[in-house]
Order: structure tokens, then C-alpha cells, then sequence
């Protein structure tokens, strides 16, 4: 259009308009050079910090923007789009953006570092949504768009919504003094062998040296004054469960396992965690073996932050199943709201076995307004 616009300014005799077409003209083609090279050596990095964190306390998001290119950005125009349950702390009543929107200006060759505080609102597994970016020219004429979406996640880590009582806490073997210094044997270090003795179990029998030496040969382990606690989760209130599905109260469940999990471990217990619901479908229900094997508390905290919220199952057949490798130096504390006739019996099995089990119930303090 300035071209044509020239071309007849110049027919005309027109100075004023000459002088305009040159202008226009030289303004497409600043704004074609800066499109051109505007989002040359952009990136665009974030992350969460901390990475792993529990639910009420405060993240923050590290957003890193890099100009590695000598030209200037006059203007640089951010929307952070935060994924849902993740709101933002500094500006709350934002309307036009879940999250934060921000405005910069960098020279070349640098680097813009943004700190951002967010608030988990519920506990599980949150990806940053997107980062909408927009350069523009320092007159804004020519403002170019690109929707980003960095890689950074947080797990958010369930806490109890309800105190657990003080009496509760007390029949726990992790939560109260013990008198004398107790030796168990850790299952994952071999230490040998020795004759048979009567009353040996026999799941403790080498089978196999047992052939070899023509006499039963039962299994050593190390000692260890570590021991195991077996968290059973009912998320469901009664049975059958289709028949007393309540969410929040299975929050209550989640959030009480979790408190006991970081308790017990800080007492030296190793913690496993059975559920009777999944984390994917056709793979049966949530199981995290106790084990000293490294990973194994953040894989067990990660299974409360994701697990559903509803179950797929009784506990009891659960329980049942899981309970035959239980053996008599592993506690078993189930978290029920309210027990059925199956979970029940299936308790008792476990005591006559010689299992410790202790029976926890959120639902109890909630409706009786016990206090930590």
C-alpha cells in the first residue's frame, strides 16, 4: 500500500504524502525484521520449589525467561496459567487469569527471574498449565504471541484436616516411649543358616539347603531395632462400599495415614501402605510394600497424594490377602471410619496369628470432637 501510495504521491506532486508512504513503508519492514528475528534465542524455564512439598505449606514457582540474543526485548508481556488447586498468593482476585500476570523489559544477553508464591489447595500431582509470552516492539505495534508450556510439577502431599487424639496416639507402638530397646530381623540382609528348632516357622525353612543337607535348615537375618508398620486404608464408611461412598471422609483417612507415616518413619519403623482402591485400573489395589530399600518413602507418600478418594473394593478381602505375609513383628494399623462384619473378622485373624493390629477411626473423633 505504500508503495502504490508513493508511486502516486510522486505523480501527484504530493511532498506530504511521499513523505508518508516512506514512513509506512519503513515501518512494515521494521516490523517485518523484528518478527523475524524477535523470538531468536528465547527460553522460557520453571519449576517448583520445593518439588515435594505438604499440603498448607507455600511453593514457590521459579519462572526463568532468557534473551540470548544482543537485541533488546522493549517489552515482554507474561501470563502464568497455574492448574487447578494451585492458586496464587500475591493476587488472589485476579479475574482475567488463574495465576499471575507480570510485565518486563530485557537488554540483550540476559536472564529475568521471576519468584512467585503458590498455595496447594489440595493434595496430588499439579503440571504448570501454560506460560503465555508476548514481545512487542516499544510501540506496541507488532506484539507476537506464543503459548509455552514448561515442564515443572509439584506433589502435594496430604496432612490431616482433623487432629488425631492424644489417647489415639498412645496405642500406637511408634507414638509412645518404649521401655527397653526391642531387636527385630531385617528380611533384606541373609546372614546364614542354622538347624531346625521346634517352633520355627515355615516360611523361615531353606528349601533349597534343605535338600543339600538332608536335614530342615532355617533362615537367619541381620538384627536390626528397626521394625514394620503396615498402614491398612479404608476409604470407604461400612460395607458394602458402593453402598457408603463419602469423599471428605476419606480424606480424613488419607490425611491421618500420612500424619502416622512420617511419624513412624521418624522413629526409625519401616512403612508399607495397602488400600483398597487403585491408582490404575486393572492393576488390583494400592499396595506400597514396607521395605528399607531407598525410594521407598517418597513412593509411598506419592501413592497418598494420588490415590483416589473413593474405593474400589472392600478392605476385607484386601486385608485378607495381603495379611498371609504379615508376620508376627509387622503392626498393622487400620484407619477405618467404620468397620463392616468381613474387615472385621479378617482383624481377628490377624491377631490370632500373633500380629499387633490397632484400629484408628477418623469418623469416631470427628463426631465426638476430640482434640490433639
Amino acid at each position: 500500500m505504500s508503495v502504490i501510495t508513493g508511486i502516486g504521491a510522486v505523480a501527484a506532486g504530493k511532498l506530504a504524502l511521499v513523505m508518508w508512504a516512506m514512513a509506512v513503508g519503513g515501518l512494515a519492514v521494521a516490523a517485518t525484521l523484528w518478527a523475524r528475528v524477535a523470538w531468536d534465542g528465547i527460553r522460557v524455564a520453571a519449576r517448583f520449589e520445593p518439588a515435594k512439598a505438604f499440603l498448607g505449606e507455600q511453593v514457590i514457582l521459579r519462572l526463568t525467561v532468557t534473551n540470548d540474543k544482543r537485541i533488546p526485548l522493549p517489552m515482554v508481556r507474561l501470563g502464568i496459567w497455574l492448574p487447578t488447586n494451585l492458586a496464587p498468593i500475591e493476587e488472589p482476585g485476579s479475574v482475567a487469569i488463574r495465576g499471575y500476570q507480570r510485565r518486563l523489559a530485557m537488554p540483550g544477553r540476559a536472564v529475568a527471574e521471576l519468584r512467585l508464591p503458590v498455595g496447594p489447595q489440595r493434595r496430588g500431582e499439579y503440571w504448570l498449565e501454560r506460560v503465555e509470552v508476548d514481545l512487542s516492539d516499544p510501540f506496541d505495534l507488532v506484539p507476537l504471541r506464543r503459548t509455552l508450556v514448561p515442564e515443572a510439577d509439584v506433589l502435594v502431599m496430604p496432612e490431616p484436616r482433623i487432629p488425631i487424639p492424644v489417647e489415639v496416639r498412645r496405642r500406637l507402638p511408634f507414638g509412645r516411649p518404649a521401655r527397653a530397646s526391642r531387636m527385630f530381623e531385617e528380611r533384606e540382609r541373609f546372614a546364614g543358616v542354622r538347624p531346625y528348632e521346634a517352633g520355627d516357622p515355615l516360611n523361615r525353612i531353606h528349601w533349597k539347603l534343605t535338600g543339600h543337607a538332608g536335614g530342615l535348615q532355617t533362615k537367619l537375618f541381620e538384627p536390626t531395632r528397626s521394625a514394620d508398620v503396615l498402614l491398612a486404608l479404608d476409604l470407604s464408611v461400612g460395607e458394602p462400599f458402593w453402598n457408603a461412598i463419602y469423599p471428605e471422609i476419606a480424606e480424613d483417612t488419607i490425611g491421618w495415614a500420612s500424619f502416622l507415616a512420617r511419624q513412624a518413619m521418624d522413629q526409625g519403623w519401616r512403612v508399607g501402605l495397602i488400600a483398597n482402591t487403585h491408582l490404575t485400573r486393572g492393576r488390583g489395589p494400592l499396595r506400597v510394600p514396607p521395605t528399607s530399600v531407598q525410594g521407598n518413602e517418597a513412593g509411598l507418600f506419592a501413592a497418598l497424594a494420588r490415590m483416589p478418594n473413593e474405593p474400589t473394593s472392600d478392605l476385607g478381602p484386601v486385608l485378607r490377602e495381603h495379611g498371609r505375609r504379615v508376620s508376627a513383628e509387622t503392626v498393622v494399623v487400620v484407619i477405618t471410619p467404620r468397620p463392616g462384619a468381613r474387615l472385621r473378622h479378617e482383624i481377628g485373624l490377624l491377631r490370632r496369628r500373633g500380629a499387633e493390629v490397632i484400629e484408628l477411626s477418623p469418623l469416631e473423633a470427628t463426631l465426638s470432637g476430640a482434640v490433639s
